[in-house]
Parts: C-alpha cells; structure tokens; sequence
C-alpha cells in the first residue's frame, strides 16, 4: 500500500509538471517571467519527487539516462572557460579578439561560447524537458497514461483560450504574450507553435480515449469512445486553421493518419463503412467550405498561402554564411541572435527582430557545429531505435502511447524544418514526454505498478 501510495504521487507530479510546461512554457525567451516560473515551479516538483520515497532520483533504464547527458554535454563544456591559445585559434573569435585587444583583455580565459550567459539560459532552459522525460520513463502505464491525458487536456483547454482570443481581439484578457488579432494562439506567443500544440493534442486525445477502453475492457460498441474521438478531432482541427499556421494546416494530414492508427481495432472496414465515411466527410468539407467561404477570419488565414515575400529563404541564407563563418565549432547554443544580427545582409534588413533561423537543424549547427551534428545523429538513432523496439513491443503495454510518440516526433521533427518548435518550453517538454514513454518500464516501475 506504501508503494502505491508513492507511485501515485509521482504520477500526480509528472502530470503537474507537464500541464505547467503547456500554460507556462509557450512564451519564449520574449517572456523570461513565464519561463522563471516554469523553472522554480518544477525545482518544486522534483524537491517533493524526492520527498515521496526513498530513491530521490527516478529508476529509469540507462540509455534514458544517455540521452539526457548527450542533450546536457554540449552547453555545458561550452561555458568552461579556456585559455587564450585554445579559443583563439577558433573560427569566427576574430573579431571577439580584436574587441578584448582594445582593453587588454584579449589574453584572458574565455569560454567556448562567445555569448556565455546566453548558452546558460538556454541549458536551464532544456532542465524542464529533462525532468519531464525522466519522470515519464520512471512510471508504469498508469502513469504515462495520465500523463498523456493531461497533453490532450491542455490542447482542449488551449481551444477554449483561443475562443476568448479571437472573441476579445487584441485587447483580450487571454492573450498573454502577443496582439495577434485574429489568430488563434491558445497558451503559446508563436501561432505555429500553438498548430503544433493542437496536433499534438489531437493524437494524445485519441491515445487517452483508446487507453480508457483497453483498462476497462471495453471491448465492444465502440460507438461513445468514436464520437469522443472524432469531435475532438474536429474541434482541434479547426483550432489549427484559426492558429493560421500554414505549417500546421499542412500537417494536418500526419495527425490525422496518427488518430486513424490509434482507433483502428475499434472500426471495422467493409465496403459499406469506406463509403458511409466518404459520403459524411464529403457532407463536412462541402459545409465547412460554404460557412468559411464567408468568414472573414478564414479568408485572412487563407492569404496566408500566398508565399510572396516570404523571408525564410533569406534569412537561411545569411544563416548558413554566419554557420560556415564559424564551423566546425559553432557559436554557442542560445547565441543565434548576436551572431546573426553581425552578419545580417543590409539588403534584407527590416525592423524584425530575426530570433530564430527557422529551422532546427542549421541553427543547432551554427551553435554547435560539427559537435552538435554528431550529437543530434546519435540522439536521433537512439530515440529511432527505441521508437522501432516499442512498435513492436509497446514497453508499458499500450500501443496508443507509442503511437502518440511516434506522431508527436514526425510532427516536431517535419515542423522543425521551416520552424523552431523545440524552442518552446512547452513544445519541448512534450517531445521529451514523448521519448520517456518509449523508455522500457524498469523492474523497481513495475514492482511499484503492481503493488
């Protein structure tokens, strides 16, 4: 009964610090007040972790473990300070030397990060997807399935923010980091991060709706957990039309093959259930089309299809100058705002601020260089070849949650090629959730899950 009183503690925690993730952490740098917040709040949760037993420190399986150091390592050795004959010899400190020659400064020990106190706001800033993936592969299956719930929960809650939003307009109460009038933007500053947050949300609905029936063995009339499934379908899915996100309108279609995966065993597909689907879906986009054909928030969200001027091919333009000015060693993690605005093309500079390079991949080469590359590759082939074992052999025992894994890192992993998901709190902490659940359940879980 001790044991199941602790495993029932942890669950409430783990699932406490992912809702703070969702309502705390969508802000971004912009908003350092909500990601403090975020932080102490979960120093609190994992202070109370170790108050709940003996073990302080999560049972999770070792390549969890690895995965968290190979995250931690590069941000870390880029704030040891060095001596000059090792960081002078670095590419793109040129004009960082000539700088600190100016006051004699230019023969003292520097970091590898040529912005330092960047690079640690950026490594406190990873610690929340840390705990949350740690505290997620630490639970049985009860555990991760609430877990799961409580991301489905927070996008439904999110839909209901965006009512208010859209209602209130740009003086809405319930817009907490920006005035984006007309878009739906939910607890996120980034209308594409709150796409992202809604596809999410979608798939884990489905996961959560499957994972009720399967532990009460409901096994028949699949009717209830159906209708369950596809109105939250459908009300997630017109929220990610609102958020005007054309990245999350055309990703759509993955969420959707993720929700069809989830509910499958419960549909039986005959001849005559294809064409029932086809005529009611037919009957949906005929009547959404003539409502929207008129609403004048559609057809703003519907000029945004019109690429003209788009500014993501120039900016990664200057991007891969300033990530070939610097390689193979990179600028530091979190330092892409001063090292791009020195680099930035005259021709293409406007009053926007470019905070991120809009895209995953050569913004953490430009930071990292080679280091990151070779650590992303092994980060990837990890979680990959986790994601293939768990396919077949769901760890927990429910194949939903593996499902809603798989989705929720296509999704990241497609978004961050034109986006910068991962650098959302909220958004990270759940791709980290979504690895944890991948994670075998260790034998101290299931001793605790049983008892």
């Amino acid at each position: 009964m001790v044991i199941g009183r602790v495993e029932t503690r942890r669950n409430v925690i783990a699932t406490l610090l992912v809702l703070a993730a969702i309502t705390l952490g969508g802000g971004g740098s912009p908003a350092p007040v909500a990601e403090m917040l975020l932080q102490l709040f979960a120093l609190g949760l994992v202070i109370a972790w170790g108050m709940t037993g003996p073990a302080v420190m999560p049972r999770v399986d070792p390549l969890c473990w690895g995965i968290a150091v190979l995250i931690l390592i590069l941000p870390v050795m880029q704030l040891i300070p060095l001596p000059p004959a090792l960081w002078h010899g670095m590419s793109g400190r040129e004009t960082e030397r000539a700088a600190l020659g100016l006051v004699g400064a230019d023969e003292t020990w520097r970091p590898w990060s040529v912005a330092p106190a960047r690079t640690l706001a950026s490594l406190l800033a990873l610690l929340v997807p840390l705990f949350g993936l740690l505290f997620t592969a630490s639970l049985g299956r009860a555990g991760r399935a609430m877990i799961v719930a409580a991301i489905a929960a927070g996008g439904l809650l999110a839909i209901l923010i965006g009512a208010g939003q859209l209602a209130g307009g740009e003086l809405s109460p319930f817009r907490f980091y920006v005035s984006d009038a007309g878009y739906l933007n939910g607890f996120q500053a980034n209308h594409n991060s709150a796409a992202d947050m809604l596809l999410i949300a979608m798939v884990a609905l489905a996961a959560s709706v499957r994972e009720w029936g399967e532990r009460r063995g409901l096994r028949d009339g699949p009717d209830l957990r159906l209708a369950l499934v596809g109105g939250g379908v459908l009300m997630l899915s017109l929220g990610v039309f609102l958020t005007a996100s054309r990245a999350g309108v055309l990703l759509l279609p993955v969420a959707w093959v993720a929700v069809g995966l989830i509910v499958r065993p419960w549909v039986v597909l005959t001849r005559r259930s294809w064409i029932g689907v086809a005529i009611v879906a037919a009957v949906v986009v005929a009547c959404a089309a003539l409502y929207l054909q008129s609403n004048h928030v559609f057809t703003r969200i519907a000029g945004r299809f019109n690429f003209e001027g788009e500014f993501r091919p120039q900016l990664w333009r200057d991007a891969r100058y300033a990530l070939a000015q610097y390689f193979p060693w990179g600028a530091g993690v979190g330092t892409f705002v001063p090292v791009f605005i020195a680099i930035e093309r005259l021709e293409v500079v406007d009053p926007s601020l470019p905070n991120r390079a809009h895209n995953e991949v050569l913004e953490l080469l430009m930071e990292g260089g080679v280091f990151s590359a070779m650590l992303l590759a092994a980060v990837a082939w990890l979680v990959t070849r986790q994601l293939w074992k768990a396919l077949r052999h769901p760890p927990a025992g429910s194949m939903g949650q593996v499902w809603f894994s798989a989705a929720t890192l296509c999704l990241v992993a497609l978004h961050s090629q034109i986006d910068y998901p991962l650098r959302s709190m909220s958004l990270a902490s759940i791709a980290a959730v979504a690895v944890g659940l991948l994670m075998p359940v260790t034998a101290r879980t299931r001793e605790v899950a049983s008892a």
